[in-house]
């Protein structure tokens, strides 16, 4: 390893590679332990055949939050009008939501095409062999490669010199000659006009810079498509591993949760005496079951396997099961703090009360009382108040037991319980924030996300969680929002021209009241 500028490497023509530390593998290989520990066997991913219906059924209805590559807001405004069926697909899928494409005029022609909207056409009858398979639009550097060996008559050598200098700062000189080269190249090999030519360099330096590999493509391909049948047959081993491996991904882990609550996964609080240190999956009881469970199959944006769809995977046994969050998700407490909990409960049996746990753990007053507001010891039995009242006592080490607090302490109301499980969990697994407003919002006009997918387009208000903002460069000051409420989320686009009276509110508040144009 040399502490060396990655292009003073290349200069002295060293090989280079670049590794690339990938957060969704971790979340894998995480759910792939919880498995085999809960139902006996480890899903061999490698052996996953790609004609799966019910994955590609997933994929095409956009229903991908928490899977690699393919769960960002983009990537599922696609998904529906490209539906993906083979591998060949998703591979284009990955690459095509990149700046590359963006910059090369190449999206919004693929996508039409893909949807049969419009002729598939070439810039001159030569790329037809190079670009059939992308419908006539660059979408891989390989494609660069080939372009400048087949059409412009470079070597292939030089060819890859060529894609190298595309996707590099270049100066305008070195353009010149790149360009000089490549429109003579290209007259001489395939008789391509001089504007031709030179409307096709533009089009290959457009994209070039942010240019993306097919193989890099199909490899992220093969790990979305293994991502998303782990979170079809195993939703709550794949959401417990997601939140073990954050930060990564799209969503923040409330995002996550309630996704998976949406498909049945029962995700249960943070427990003093049956967290893990690090967020697990528990065997579910029957009471328990998630109410959300029964409601799913009732929509169409929802996909869940079939009962013959589990036997094919054997992953019956996995319903069987619920999320447990871990204890070092409680802001302050970390997981050193974590495991050393548990090990104690390990040796000494479950926590009986505030005063055995402060005892047994010597745990500062500040831990004690951010598991008590993350409802982490709800298990006692106790009022929070009453128990944040006697950790004063506890955490000044005084020997004798707690007194009673007093009697006219008032109870943790909904809102704050919902309120200090944000701020020092980052979710409340039982309850998204805008169940609490929804009878509200309902009396005021204010539609839930699921309903406006059999909506009209035209004025809607809605009311939701601010997921993400982003206003990406390309995009010419036109800023996106996710907006979640317990039914799903909403894409909001806010056109440049109102941004600036809108830009107070959406970056001061995390709660969004919004009316708007739907559009489909």
């Amino acid at each position: 390893m040399l502490q060396f500028d990655k292009h003073d490497i290349e200069a002295l023509k060293l090989v280079k590679l670049d590794l690339l530390g990938l957060g969704i593998l971790t979340a894998i290989t995480d759910a792939l332990d919880l498995v085999a520990r809960d139902v006996g066997a480890r899903p061999d991913l490698d052996a996953l055949p790609e004609e799966i219906p019910e994955v590609w059924r997933a994929v095409g209805a956009a229903d991908t939050i928490g899977v690699f590559q393919i769960e960002s807001r983009a990537q599922q405004q696609s998904l529906p009008r490209t539906k993906p069926v083979k591998m060949d697909d998703l591979v284009a899928q990955v690459a095509i939501i990149r700046p590359g494409p963006i910059q090369g005029n190449a999206v919004h022609p693929y996508l039409r095409r893909r949807a049969g909207l419009e002729r598939v056409t070439y810039p001159h009858q030569s790329l037809a062999p190079i670009l059939d398979e992308t419908l006539g639009v660059i979408l891989y550097q390989e494609q660069v490669m080939r372009i400048a060996i087949e059409v412009a008559g470079f070597t292939p050598g030089a060819s890859d010199v060529f894609r190298r200098a595309m996707g590099s700062a270049r100066s305008e000189r070195e353009m010149e000659l790149l360009r000089t080269r490549f429109v003579d190249g290209a007259a001489a090999t395939v008789g391509m006009r001089a504007a031709d030519a030179t409307e096709l360099f533009e089009r290959v330096a457009a994209f070039a810079s942010f240019g993306f590999a097919k193989s890099h493509a199909a490899a992220f391909a093969r790990t979305a498509f293994e991502s998303a049948w782990l979170r079809l047959h195993y939703p709550a081993h794949y959401l417990a591993g997601l939140i073990r491996a954050q930060p990564m991904g799209f969503y923040p882990v409330e995002a996550l949760i309630h996704d998976a609550r949406r498909h049945g996964v029962t995700v249960q609080p943070v427990c003093i005496n049956r967290s893990a240190a690090r967020t697990a999956t528990e065997p579910l009881l029957g009471e328990a079951r998630d109410p959300s469970a029964s409601t799913i199959s009732n929509d169409p944006f929802i996909v869940v396997p079939t009962p013959e769809e589990r036997a094919a995977a054997g992953s019956e046994h996995a319903l069987s099961y619920a999320v447990r969050l871990g204890l070092n998700l409680v802001r302050g407490v970390g997981t050193r703090t974590a495991e050393r909990i548990v090990a104690e409960r390990t040796r000494g049996g479950d926590f009986r009360s505030l005063d055995d746990l402060a005892r047994r753990t010597q745990l500062p007053l500040s831990a004690l009382e951010r598991l008590i507001r993350a409802g982490a010891l709800d298990t006692f039995g106790a009022e929070r108040r009453a128990l944040l009242w006697q950790a004063a006592e506890v955490g000044a080490e005084i020997t004798l037991p707690p007194s009673d607090a007093p009697a006219h302490l008032t109870p943790v109301d909904r809102l704050e319980a919902l309120i200090d499980a944000h701020g020092l969990v980052g979710a409340d697994p039982t309850m998204q924030p805008i169940e609490l407003w929804r009878d509200a919002l309902t009396r005021t006009g204010t539609v839930t996300v699921a309903s406006l997918r059999h909506r009209a387009a035209g004025p809607a208000r809605i009311a939701g969680l601010l997921l993400s903002r982003q206003q990406p460069p390309t995009a010419h000051g036109t800023v996106f929002l996710a907006l979640e409420d317990e039914t799903g989320i909403a894409n909001v686009t806010i056109r440049a021209r109102d941004w600036p009276r809108l830009r107070g509110a959406v970056r001061s508040a995390s709660l969004l009241l919004v009316e708007g144009e739907l559009q489909r």
